[in-house]
Protein backbone atom coordinates (compact mmCIF):
# COMPACT_ATOMS: atom_id res chain seq x y z
CA UNK A 1 0.00 0.00 0.00
CA UNK A 2 1.20 3.50 -0.82
CA UNK A 3 1.54 6.03 2.01
CA UNK A 4 2.55 9.68 1.71
CA UNK A 5 4.14 11.50 4.63
CA UNK A 6 3.31 15.17 4.03
CA UNK A 7 5.46 17.22 6.42
CA UNK A 8 5.31 20.89 7.37
CA UNK A 9 8.73 21.24 9.00
CA UNK A 10 7.97 24.80 10.16
CA UNK A 11 4.82 23.93 12.08
CA UNK A 12 4.51 24.17 15.83
CA UNK A 13 6.90 23.35 18.65
CA UNK A 14 10.50 22.66 17.66
CA UNK A 15 10.77 19.23 19.33
CA UNK A 16 7.57 17.76 17.83
CA UNK A 17 9.19 15.93 14.91
CA UNK A 18 12.02 14.10 16.64
CA UNK A 19 10.51 10.67 15.94
CA UNK A 20 9.97 10.86 12.18
CA UNK A 21 12.45 8.06 11.44
CA UNK A 22 10.75 5.85 14.01
CA UNK A 23 7.39 6.58 12.37
CA UNK A 24 8.78 5.65 8.95
CA UNK A 25 10.15 2.41 10.41
CA UNK A 26 6.72 1.53 11.87
CA UNK A 27 5.03 2.13 8.51
CA UNK A 28 7.59 0.09 6.57
CA UNK A 29 7.36 -2.82 9.03
CA UNK A 30 3.60 -2.84 8.49
CA UNK A 31 3.82 -3.18 4.71
CA UNK A 32 3.52 0.43 3.54
CA UNK A 33 5.56 1.86 0.67
CA UNK A 34 6.44 5.29 2.04
CA UNK A 35 6.91 8.53 0.10
CA UNK A 36 7.84 11.83 1.73
CA UNK A 37 7.18 15.43 0.77
CA UNK A 38 8.26 18.43 2.87
CA UNK A 39 6.26 21.57 2.19
CA UNK A 40 8.27 24.61 1.10
CA UNK A 41 5.84 27.51 1.42
CA UNK A 42 2.35 28.51 2.46
CA UNK A 43 -0.39 26.48 0.71
CA UNK A 44 2.22 24.05 -0.65
CA UNK A 45 0.43 20.98 0.74
CA UNK A 46 -2.68 21.96 -1.23
CA UNK A 47 -0.76 22.69 -4.42
CA UNK A 48 1.27 19.48 -4.20
CA UNK A 49 -1.81 17.29 -3.84
CA UNK A 50 -3.64 19.08 -6.66
CA UNK A 51 -0.70 18.70 -9.06
CA UNK A 52 0.52 15.24 -7.97
CA UNK A 53 -2.03 12.72 -9.17
CA UNK A 54 -0.40 9.64 -7.64
CA UNK A 55 -3.11 7.63 -5.91
CA UNK A 56 -2.11 7.01 -2.32
CA UNK A 57 -3.91 4.67 0.04
CA UNK A 58 -3.05 6.87 3.02
CA UNK A 59 -1.88 10.48 3.34
CA UNK A 60 -0.32 11.30 6.71
CA UNK A 61 -0.19 14.98 7.62
CA UNK A 62 2.60 16.20 9.91
CA UNK A 63 1.78 19.76 10.86
CA UNK A 64 -0.76 21.99 12.54
CA UNK A 65 -4.44 22.52 11.88
CA UNK A 66 -3.59 24.90 9.03
CA UNK A 67 -1.66 22.19 7.17
CA UNK A 68 -4.53 19.77 7.72
CA UNK A 69 -6.87 22.42 6.31
CA UNK A 70 -4.79 22.60 3.11
CA UNK A 71 -4.98 18.82 2.68
CA UNK A 72 -8.75 18.79 3.23
CA UNK A 73 -9.21 21.53 0.64
CA UNK A 74 -7.26 19.47 -1.89
CA UNK A 75 -9.03 16.16 -1.20
CA UNK A 76 -12.50 17.74 -1.34
CA UNK A 77 -11.65 18.79 -4.90
CA UNK A 78 -10.31 15.37 -5.96
CA UNK A 79 -12.33 12.35 -6.98
CA UNK A 80 -10.01 9.99 -5.08
CA UNK A 81 -10.16 10.50 -1.34
CA UNK A 82 -7.53 8.36 0.40
CA UNK A 83 -7.53 7.65 4.11
CA UNK A 84 -5.88 10.27 6.27
CA UNK A 85 -3.52 10.14 9.21
CA UNK A 86 -2.77 13.15 11.38
CA UNK A 87 0.31 13.87 13.47
CA UNK A 88 -0.47 17.17 15.23
CA UNK A 89 2.58 19.40 15.64
CA UNK A 90 0.94 22.81 15.79
CA UNK A 91 0.36 25.03 18.80
CA UNK A 92 -3.31 24.33 19.62
CA UNK A 93 -4.19 21.18 17.63
CA UNK A 94 -7.94 21.53 18.12
CA UNK A 95 -8.78 19.21 15.23
CA UNK A 96 -6.68 16.34 16.55
CA UNK A 97 -8.37 16.54 19.95
CA UNK A 98 -11.57 15.19 18.36
CA UNK A 99 -9.74 11.90 17.84
CA UNK A 100 -7.77 11.98 21.11
CA UNK A 101 -4.50 12.44 19.23
CA UNK A 102 -1.65 13.48 21.48
CA UNK A 103 1.93 14.39 20.56
CA UNK A 104 3.43 10.89 20.71
CA UNK A 105 4.09 10.28 17.02
CA UNK A 106 5.05 6.63 17.47
CA UNK A 107 1.74 5.85 19.18
CA UNK A 108 -0.17 7.64 16.42
CA UNK A 109 1.68 5.62 13.78
CA UNK A 110 0.83 2.39 15.57
CA UNK A 111 -2.84 3.41 15.74
CA UNK A 112 -2.81 4.11 12.01
CA UNK A 113 -1.41 0.65 11.31
CA UNK A 114 -4.20 -0.89 13.40
CA UNK A 115 -6.59 0.31 10.69
CA UNK A 116 -9.39 1.84 12.76
CA UNK A 117 -11.24 4.16 10.35
CA UNK A 118 -13.32 7.12 11.53
CA UNK A 119 -15.29 9.58 9.42
CA UNK A 120 -15.53 13.32 9.94
CA UNK A 121 -17.59 16.23 8.67
CA UNK A 122 -16.17 18.98 6.49
CA UNK A 123 -17.51 22.53 6.41
CA UNK A 124 -17.70 24.68 3.30
CA UNK A 125 -17.16 28.44 3.54
CA UNK A 126 -18.07 30.05 0.21
CA UNK A 127 -15.55 28.32 -2.08
CA UNK A 128 -13.21 27.03 0.66
CA UNK A 129 -13.41 24.10 3.07
CA UNK A 130 -12.62 23.82 6.77
CA UNK A 131 -12.32 20.99 9.28
CA UNK A 132 -13.57 22.37 12.55
CA UNK A 133 -14.11 26.15 12.80
CA UNK A 134 -15.01 29.29 10.88
CA UNK A 135 -14.75 32.34 13.13
CA UNK A 136 -15.22 36.07 12.71
CA UNK A 137 -14.93 39.23 14.73
CA UNK A 138 -12.99 40.17 17.84
CA UNK A 139 -9.43 38.80 17.91
CA UNK A 140 -10.14 36.10 15.31
CA UNK A 141 -6.98 37.14 13.49
CA UNK A 142 -4.80 36.21 16.50
CA UNK A 143 -3.97 32.68 15.21
CA UNK A 144 -2.43 33.99 11.98
CA UNK A 145 -0.96 37.30 13.22
CA UNK A 146 0.96 35.81 16.14
CA UNK A 147 4.67 35.59 15.38
CA UNK A 148 5.81 32.05 14.44
CA UNK A 149 8.92 32.21 16.62
CA UNK A 150 6.80 33.22 19.62
CA UNK A 151 4.45 30.28 19.02
CA UNK A 152 7.39 27.87 18.85
CA UNK A 153 8.86 29.26 22.06
CA UNK A 154 5.79 29.98 24.19
CA UNK A 155 3.00 27.83 22.74
CA UNK A 156 -0.54 29.03 23.49
CA UNK A 157 0.77 31.76 25.82
CA UNK A 158 1.86 33.58 22.66
CA UNK A 159 -1.77 33.67 21.53
CA UNK A 160 -2.90 35.09 24.86
CA UNK A 161 -0.34 37.89 24.72
CA UNK A 162 -1.24 38.72 21.14
CA UNK A 163 -4.95 38.77 22.05
CA UNK A 164 -4.36 41.19 24.91
CA UNK A 165 -2.49 43.52 22.58
CA UNK A 166 -5.51 43.63 20.25
CA UNK A 167 -8.14 44.55 22.86
CA UNK A 168 -8.06 48.25 21.88
CA UNK A 169 -9.01 47.25 18.31
CA UNK A 170 -12.22 45.42 19.32
CA UNK A 171 -15.30 46.75 17.53
CA UNK A 172 -18.84 45.76 16.60
CA UNK A 173 -19.99 44.14 13.37
CA UNK A 174 -23.49 44.70 12.07
CA UNK A 175 -24.65 41.39 10.62
CA UNK A 176 -27.75 39.83 9.14
CA UNK A 177 -27.72 36.07 9.35
CA UNK A 178 -30.18 33.40 8.31
CA UNK A 179 -30.30 30.06 10.10
CA UNK A 180 -32.93 27.31 10.30
CA UNK A 181 -35.29 29.43 8.18
CA UNK A 182 -35.15 32.51 10.42
CA UNK A 183 -33.43 35.84 9.81
CA UNK A 184 -31.71 37.86 12.55
CA UNK A 185 -30.08 41.29 12.61
CA UNK A 186 -27.55 41.99 15.35
CA UNK A 187 -24.54 44.00 16.40
CA UNK A 188 -22.01 41.26 17.06
CA UNK A 189 -18.68 41.06 18.91
CA UNK A 190 -17.66 37.70 17.45
CA UNK A 191 -19.07 34.44 16.14
CA UNK A 192 -17.99 30.81 15.92
CA UNK A 193 -19.35 28.17 13.55
CA UNK A 194 -17.67 24.96 14.60
CA UNK A 195 -17.80 21.18 14.44
CA UNK A 196 -16.69 19.00 17.32
CA UNK A 197 -16.07 20.30 20.80
CA UNK A 198 -12.91 22.42 20.98
CA UNK A 199 -11.79 25.81 19.64
CA UNK A 200 -8.58 27.69 20.54
CA UNK A 201 -7.74 25.09 23.17
CA UNK A 202 -11.05 25.56 24.98
CA UNK A 203 -13.60 22.76 25.20
CA UNK A 204 -16.88 24.46 24.35
CA UNK A 205 -19.06 21.36 24.15
CA UNK A 206 -19.39 17.97 25.84
CA UNK A 207 -17.81 15.30 23.62
CA UNK A 208 -20.83 13.07 24.14
CA UNK A 209 -23.20 15.70 22.75
CA UNK A 210 -21.05 17.26 20.05
CA UNK A 211 -19.12 15.13 17.61
CA UNK A 212 -17.18 15.91 14.48
CA UNK A 213 -19.28 13.40 12.52
CA UNK A 214 -22.83 14.39 13.58
CA UNK A 215 -23.67 16.44 10.47
CA UNK A 216 -24.36 19.76 12.22
CA UNK A 217 -22.44 22.85 13.28
CA UNK A 218 -22.45 24.36 16.72
CA UNK A 219 -22.97 28.11 16.38
CA UNK A 220 -22.00 30.67 19.01
CA UNK A 221 -22.87 34.34 18.43
CA UNK A 222 -21.89 36.96 21.04
CA UNK A 223 -23.56 40.38 20.97
CA UNK A 224 -21.55 43.58 21.07
CA UNK A 225 -22.49 45.40 24.27
CA UNK A 226 -20.44 48.61 24.76
CA UNK A 227 -21.12 48.90 28.48
CA UNK A 228 -19.26 45.68 29.33
CA UNK A 229 -16.01 47.14 28.02
CA UNK A 230 -15.71 49.08 31.26
CA UNK A 231 -15.62 45.85 33.24
CA UNK A 232 -12.27 44.75 34.75
CA UNK A 233 -12.63 41.28 33.23
CA UNK A 234 -14.17 41.70 29.78
CA UNK A 235 -14.51 38.06 28.73
CA UNK A 236 -15.81 36.88 32.10
CA UNK A 237 -18.42 39.64 32.15
CA UNK A 238 -19.71 38.75 28.69
CA UNK A 239 -19.89 35.04 29.41
CA UNK A 240 -21.76 35.61 32.67
CA UNK A 241 -24.43 37.64 30.89
CA UNK A 242 -26.09 34.79 28.99
CA UNK A 243 -28.57 37.10 27.31
CA UNK A 244 -25.70 38.34 25.14
CA UNK A 245 -24.87 34.83 23.94
CA UNK A 246 -26.80 32.90 21.28
CA UNK A 247 -26.20 29.18 20.72
CA UNK A 248 -27.84 26.87 18.21
CA UNK A 249 -27.21 23.95 15.85
CA UNK A 250 -27.59 23.94 12.08
CA UNK A 251 -26.19 22.46 8.88
CA UNK A 252 -26.30 25.81 7.05
CA UNK A 253 -25.91 29.49 7.89
CA UNK A 254 -25.75 32.58 5.68
CA UNK A 255 -24.21 35.83 6.95
CA UNK A 256 -24.09 39.30 5.44
CA UNK A 257 -22.18 42.19 7.03
CA UNK A 258 -22.35 45.93 6.52
CA UNK A 259 -18.57 46.17 6.58
CA UNK A 260 -15.57 43.98 5.82
CA UNK A 261 -14.87 41.44 8.54
CA UNK A 262 -11.89 39.28 9.50
CA UNK A 263 -12.47 35.53 9.29
CA UNK A 264 -10.34 32.57 10.25
CA UNK A 265 -10.76 29.00 9.00
CA UNK A 266 -9.04 26.38 11.16
CA UNK A 267 -6.74 29.12 12.45
CA UNK A 268 -5.81 30.43 8.99
CA UNK A 269 -6.89 33.70 7.38
CA UNK A 270 -9.85 33.59 4.99
CA UNK A 271 -9.97 36.49 2.56
CA UNK A 272 -13.62 37.44 2.37
CA UNK A 273 -15.42 40.76 2.37
CA UNK A 274 -18.95 40.87 3.70
CA UNK A 275 -20.80 37.68 2.75
CA UNK A 276 -20.44 34.08 3.85
CA UNK A 277 -22.44 30.97 2.94
CA UNK A 278 -21.49 28.12 5.26
CA UNK A 279 -22.63 24.50 4.85
CA UNK A 280 -21.56 21.10 6.13
CA UNK A 281 -20.91 17.78 4.38
CA UNK A 282 -21.57 14.90 6.75
CA UNK A 283 -18.80 12.27 6.98
CA UNK A 284 -16.97 13.72 3.99
CA UNK A 285 -13.52 12.27 4.72
CA UNK A 286 -12.01 9.31 6.57
CA UNK A 287 -9.14 9.25 9.06
CA UNK A 288 -7.19 6.43 10.68
CA UNK A 289 -7.28 7.20 14.39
Amino acid sequence: MKLLMLINAKSGMKNSKSNLLSVMDIFCRNGYTVSVYVTQKANDAYEYLMKNRVRYDVICVFGGDGTMNEVTNALMRRDDKPLLGYFPSGTMNDFGSNFDLGNDFKKIAERICEGNVREFDVGRFNDRYFNYVAAFGAMCDVPFTTDRESKETWGNIAYILEGISKLPEVREHKVKYTVNGKEYKKNVLFGLIYSGNRVAGMELEDKKNSRIDDGVFNVLIVDYVPTVFNAPDLLSTILQQKRYIHRFHTDRISLEFEDDVIWTLDGEEAKVKNKAEITITNKALRILA
